[in-house]
């Protein structure tokens, strides 16, 4: 019989045969979510325990997903965003470290003075209006999504964390069926270009919801775009717009805040040093 040991070394193997990044880490977390740990050091706690056939058997139907390269957090049906599980599937994307920084960023801008209303825009899997109506317990939060499979899942998650009563969900395109001015708007739209999602990884081109990552534009910025023009009218005097944005979309998002009349407005950075965020503030 095969030892927990052997089955992650033998894993590995295959999973670094099929290209996959950091195979022995994966290996872990797969062997792991199959026999039922909470934390995939477990399985260093018991290396030399034989497997049982049947534990094989439920094991080797996730290593064959994996090795066609379905993402950990849909095999496992859950993604951390900010030390919270949250429900993942095919109906949502994958949430990023990069989001968690939006969202971060968002409370130094409030730190003195909460959001009173806010909205989530192609809020998917919940991650910002739920992390922000944590982070913001007093505030009024809403968020939209032109998907309602994926607001089912946002759902699903505000009733796992106890949010359902914090959280108003619609099915909105933007702003279409909003009424009513906020005090913030934030959103992390689609933002790349089919070129783009042609080179990214399998597990994004073939797994994950590409009306949450393709839009329109040369450089990926309609959905941007029209959320920067759309927002001002929607914000409250002093109301902030944030977005999570691509790599190439700078200029045109300043132009447009310009244009529209914002009275300021910033790009900044994530961790990576790459552009990221945009942020425009109502007078």
């Amino acid at each position: 019989m095969l030892t927990v040991l052997e089955v992650l070394k033998r894993t590995t193997k295959f999973f670094e045969g099929k290209g996959i990044i950091n195979p022995k880490l994966n290996a872990e977390l797969i062997l792991a979510h199959g026999l039922g740990l909470s934390q995939r050091m477990e399985l260093y706690l018991q290396h030399d325990r034989p497997l049982s056939e049947n534990e094989l058997d439920g094991i080797r139907p996730l290593v064959k997903r994996r090795a066609g390269r379905e993402p950990v957090q849909y095999i496992e049906g859950r993604a951390n965003f900010m030390g919270v599980d949250f429900e993942v599937d095919r109906r949502v994307l994958i949430p990023r470290p990069e989001t968690e920084e939006l969202v971060e960023r968002i409370g130094e801008w409030f730190a003195d003075s909460p959001p009173k209303r806010l909205i989530d825009l192609g809020t998917g899997s919940g991650i910002i209006a739920l992390s922000l109506a944590r982070l913001f317990p007093s505030s009024e939060v809403f968020a939209t999504d032109i998907s309602s499979d994926a607001l089912a899942v946002a759902q699903s998650n505000a009733l796992a964390q106890g949010l359902e009563t914090r959280v108003s969900f619609l099915v909105s395109d933007w702003f279409s069926e909003l009424d009513g001015t906020f005090d913030l708007v934030v959103s992390n739209p689609p933002y790349l270009t089919e070129t783009e999602l042609k080179q990214a990884e399998p597990e994004v081109r073939e797994y994950e919801p590409t009306s949450a990552l393709v839009t329109d534009g040369d450089l990926g910025e309609n959905a941007l775009v029209a959320i920067l023009q759309n927002a001002y009218q929607f914000l409250n005097p002093h109301g902030l717009l944030a977005m999570e944005t691509g790599i190439d979309q700078r200029e045109i998002l300043e132009r447009q805040a310009q244009a529209v009349g914002y009275a300021e407005y910033i790009q900044e950075a994530d961790l990576s040093g790459r552009d990221r965020f945009f942020f425009a503030k109502v007078g």
